[in-house]
C-alpha cells in the first residue's frame, strides 16, 4: 500500500477506476492509502469524504479521497480490492492547504494523518439551519464605530496593519490588563475585512466567547460566527460550511476554531496566548499557537498573540533571548482608564494567630462590606470547585478516595445532604455517616471549594445575592452566558468562581477582587508553577477597577507571602518576573532553552506498566551509550533522562500511569531518539493492554 506523504493530495490528477483512500481509523498500522474501486455513476472529488468498507467484516468507515489510480500495485490482486460505498457530501472537505497542515501536525505531534484530519474536518453533515448560526447571504460589511484609540492602541494597530500588508513574522502584543487589547484586535480585523480577507479569533475559555461575540457582532454584524464544544455537531458543521462557502468572514472560538476552513485567511488573533487550554490533551496533542503560526505560513496570513502575562516561550522569542521562531513585540503599558488596582497580600498565618479561622482575612471582609454598601460588585476567586477538597476520619485518619482513580473524593453540597465526587472519572457516592474503616461517626469535610466560599459569604452577609461559576454550574449549553449576563445586569453583587472568572472578563462595576488561596498552584512540582501562579494572579487582579474613575482593590490571601511570584504579581511587574524566571530556566536548562518529552505508559495492570517502562528506560540508556560510542565520547550527554515515576495522578479510570521525561536542547534529535526507543520497545514487548502516550513540551509535567 502507498505510504502517506505531503504530496498525497494531487489536485491535478484525473479520476481513474481506483480511488486512493485514507481511512478514518487513527491507528499507526493503517496510516497509509488503500485502493478502492469507484462504482459506475459515482464521481468522487479530490479531498471528498466517502464511506468505504474496511477490515475483515467490511464495516463501513469514513475515508478521504487522496487521489486516483489507473491500476493496482503488483502485490494487490484485483479480487481483494473492495468497492467504495457512497459519497458522504457533495463537496470536498479537504483542500491542499488544510491537508498540508494535517501532514505537518502528524509529523509534529507523532500521530496518524487520520487523527489530524479528524481535528480539521467537521464531525457530521448538518441538514438545514440550526439555532445560533448565521443566516445565508453575503457577509455584512464592517460597521471600525466611534471609538477613540489611545496613542498606544493606535501604534499597536498601525504595527499590525503594516505587518499584515507585508506578511512578516508573528506579533506578540504585550498589553497590561485593561489596556484595550480587544479594541486593537477589532481595528486590525476591520482592516482585514475591508481587503476582502477573513479572520479567526481564538479565546482560551468558552466563558469568554459570549462577551467577545457581543463585541465583535456589534462591530461586524452578520460576518461573525462562534463555534465551541457546547454546540451540537450539526451546529458546528453548519458554521464550518458557512466558512468554507464564504458566507461568514470572522470566527470566534476556543482552540479548534483555528481550523476554520477560510479560503482567504488574513489574520489569526490568539487572545490570552499564555493559557494552557490552547494545548489539546487528547490525540493529536497539538498546541493551537503553533498550529496557528503554521496555518498562517501556508495561507500567507498574520498571527497576533495577545496577553498581559505572555508565556516565557513567547516573550523570549520576542525579546531575542532565544533565536528560534522570532516574534515582533508590541507593548501597551497603560490602562485605558489610567488607573491600576491597589493589590494587597494578606498573610493568613497572621490571621490564624489572631484567632481568625474563617476563609476570609479581616481586611477583605471590611472591604467587601464597603463594596456592597456602595452598590458595587466583587469577584472571589478560588481555583477549586465543590464544597470541601477532601473527607477524612478524625479518629483513624482515613481519607475517602476513589477506587477507580488514585485521587481523593471532593465533597459537593446538594439538597439531599451532600455527595462525594471524583473529578477525574466522575464517579460519586453519598456522604457516609460513619468511617468505612473504623466505623467512627467523626468523619468530616476539610478544605474549601467554591461551594464553601459561597456558603460562608451568604452567612457573613445575609441577603447578599451571589452567583457561582464553575464546572458544576455551567454544564448547560448556555451556562456561562447566563451567569455572566446576570452578573453584568447587576442581578448579583458577588461572583464566585474558578479560573473561568480569572481572565478576559470586563465588568465595569467590579471594584473588589479577592483570591482566596493565592498559593494553591505554587506547589504542584512542575517547573512552570511560578509562571502559572504569576499569570493567574495578575490576570484575576486585572478584573478590578476597569471603569473610568474607579480604583480597584485586590487581596491575595496566602500562607506564603514572601514568594517572588506573589510579590511581583502584586506589583504587576511582568518584566521583573520574566527576568527572574528566565534566569532560573536557563540555569536548569528547561524550556525555552530545551525541550522536554513526556513518554507515559498506561494500563490496567500496574506491574506490567512498570515492567514495560523499565524496559524502555533500559533501551534509552543503552541507546545513549551506543550513540556515544559511535561518536567517540564517554557518554552521550545530549539526552537527559529525568526519571521513571508515577504521574501526578497515577491512576485514572482504572488505568495506572507511569512516565519518563527526556530533556534535550534540540527538538529534532529528541524526537528521533524517543521515536526510535519506543519503536524498539514495541519490537521487544507486545505491550498488550498498555497505551503509549507521547507529548512534546507538555503544559504540565503530569
Amino acid at each position: 500500500m502507498p505510504l502517506l506523504n505531503n504530496n498525497a493530495l494531487d489536485t491535478e490528477s484525473e479520476q481513474g477506476p481506483y480511488a486512493l483512500i485514507c481511512v478514518d481509523v487513527a491507528h499507526f498500522d493503517v496510516d497509509r492509502l488503500f485502493h478502492y474501486k469507484v462504482p459506475e455513476g459515482v464521481t468522487p472529488l479530490m479531498g471528498q469524504r466517502v464511506w468505504v468498507p474496511f477490515g475483515k467484516g467490511s464495516k463501513p468507515v469514513l475515508g478521504y479521497v487522496m487521489g486516483f489510480s489507473d491500476g493496482l500495485p503488483e502485490d494487490i490482486p484485483a479480487s481483494k480490492v473492495k468497492t467504495l460505498i457512497c459519497i458522504c457530501e457533495d463537496f470536498a472537505v479537504l483542500t491542499a492547504e488544510n491537508l498540508a497542515l494535517a501532514f505537518w501536525m502528524r509529523d509534529k505531534y507523532y500521530t496518524t494523518l487520520a487523527a489530524c484530519i479528524r481535528c480539521i474536518t467537521p464531525a457530521s453533515r448538518a441538514d438545514g439551519q440550526f439555532p445560533g448560526t448565521r443566516r445565508k447571504g453575503s457577509p455584512t460589511k464592517a460597521v471600525p464605530a466611534a471609538v477613540t484609540l489611545t496613542d498606544e492602541q493606535q501604534a499597536a494597530v498601525d504595527h499590525i496593519i503594516t505587518n499584515v500588508d507585508g506578511r512578516e513574522k508573528p506579533i506578540l502584543l504585550h498589553g497590561v490588563t485593561g489596556s484595550g487589547k480587544t479594541e486593537v484586535y477589532l481595528h486590525a480585523i476591520a482592516h482585514i475585512l475591508s481587503k476582502g480577507h477573513q479572520a479567526i479569533v481564538l479565546v482560551p475559555e468558552i466563558a469568554l466567547t459570549p462577551q467577545m461575540v457581543n463585541l465583535f457582532t456589534a462591530r461586524f454584524g452578520n460576518a461573525v460566527a462562534v463555534t465551541h464544544s457546547r454546540l451540537t455537531a450539526g451546529e458546528r458543521f453548519q458554521i464550518w460550511k458557512q466558512a468554507l462557502d464564504g458566507e461568514i468572514s470572522l470566527i470566534i472560538g476556543p482552540r479548534s476554531a483555528v481550523f476554520a476552513p477560510f479560503k482567504q485567511l488574513g489574520l489569526i488573533v490568539i487572545d490570552e496566548e499564555h493559557e494552557h487550554t490552547y494545548h489539546s490533551d487528547t490525540t493529536p496533542k497539538y498546541d493551537a499557537r503553533a498550529v496557528a503560526i503554521k496555518r498562517a505560513e501556508l495561507a500567507n496570513a498574520t498571527v497576533v498573540l495577545g496577553s498581559a502575562t505572555p508565556s516565557l516561550e513567547s516573550y523570549s522569542r520576542a525579546v531575542g533571548d532565544i533565536m528560534a521562531q522570532p516574534y515582533s513585540l508590541i507593548k501597551m503599558t497603560q490602562r485605558v482608564n489610567q488607573t491600576f488596582p491597589d493589590v494587597t497580600i494578606l498573610d493568613m498565618r497572621r490571621e490564624l494567630t489572631q484567632g481568625n479561622t474563617t476563609l476570609f482575612a479581616a481586611p477583605f471582609r471590611e472591604a467587601l462590606a464597603e463594596t456592597l454598601t456602595a452598590g458595587k460588585q466583587a469577584i472571589l476567586f478560588l481555583n477549586r470547585r465543590g464544597h470541601s477538597s477532601f473527607v477524612s476520619c478524625r479518629v483513624c485518619g482515613y481519607v475517602m478516595a476513589c477506587d477507580h482513580c488514585r485521587a481523593n473524593y471532593t465533597y459537593h453540597q446538594n439538597r439531599s445532604g451532600g455527595r462525594l465526587m471524583c473529578h477525574y472519572c466522575g464517579r460519586g457516592l453519598a456522604m457516609p455517616k460513619a468511617c468505612p474503616v473504623c466505623e467512627s461517626v467523626h468523619i468530616r469535610q476539610f478544605g474549601a471549594g467554591t461551594q464553601k466560599v459561597e456558603e460562608e459569604i451568604e452567612g457573613l452577609f445575609p441577603g447578599v445575592t451571589t452567583l457561582r461559576m464553575d464546572m458544576d454550574t455551567t454544564r448547560g449549553k448556555h451556562g456561562h452566558a447566563k451567569i455572566l449576563e446576570a452578573f453584568r445586569k447587576g442581578e448579583a453583587q458577588i461572583l464566585i468562581g474558578t479560573q473561568m472568572v480569572a481572565k478576559g472578563l470586563d465588568f465595569p462595576n467590579v471594584v473588589l477582587v479577592c483570591v482566596i488561596s493565592a498559593d494553591l498552584s505554587l506547589f504542584t512540582g512542575d517547573f512552570r508553577a511560578g509562571e502559572y501562579t504569576f499569570q493567574l494572579l495578575t490576570q484575576v487582579a486585572g478584573r478590578a477597577g476597569r471603569a473610568a474613575g474607579d480604583v480597584g482593590q485586590v487581596f491575595l490571601q496566602t500562607y506564603n507571602p514572601e514568594h517572588y511570584a506573589l510579590e511581583l504579581a502584586r506589583k504587576a511587574d511582568y518584566e521583573a518576573f520574566y527576568s527572574h524566571e528566565i534566569a532560573l530556566r536557563k540555569a536548569m536548562a528547561y524550556p525555552p532553552f530545551s525541550h522536554v518529552f513526556s513518554v507515559m505508559l498506561s494500563g490496567p495492570d500496574e506491574k506490567r506498566v512498570i515492567s514495560a517502562l523499565r524496559k524502555l528506560w533500559a533501551i534509552m540508556e543503552y541507546s545513549k551509550k551506543r550513540a556515544a560510542s559511535r561518536e567517540g565520547l564517554e557518554e552521550n550527554t545530549q539526552f537527559e533522562l529525568l526519571g521513571m515515576s508515577p504521574a501526578f495522578v497515577s491512576k485514572i479510570k482504572n488505568q495506572f500511569r507511569w512516565k519518563i521525561l527526556i530533556k534535550c536542547a534540540n527538538e529534532e534529535p529528541l524526537k528521533a531518539f524517543v521515536l526510535y526507543c519506543t519503536r524498539k520497545l514495541r519490537e521487544n514487548d507486545p505491550l498488550a493492554d498498555i497505551n503509549v502516550h507521547l507529548t512534546l513540551n507538555p503544559v504540565m509535567l503530569d
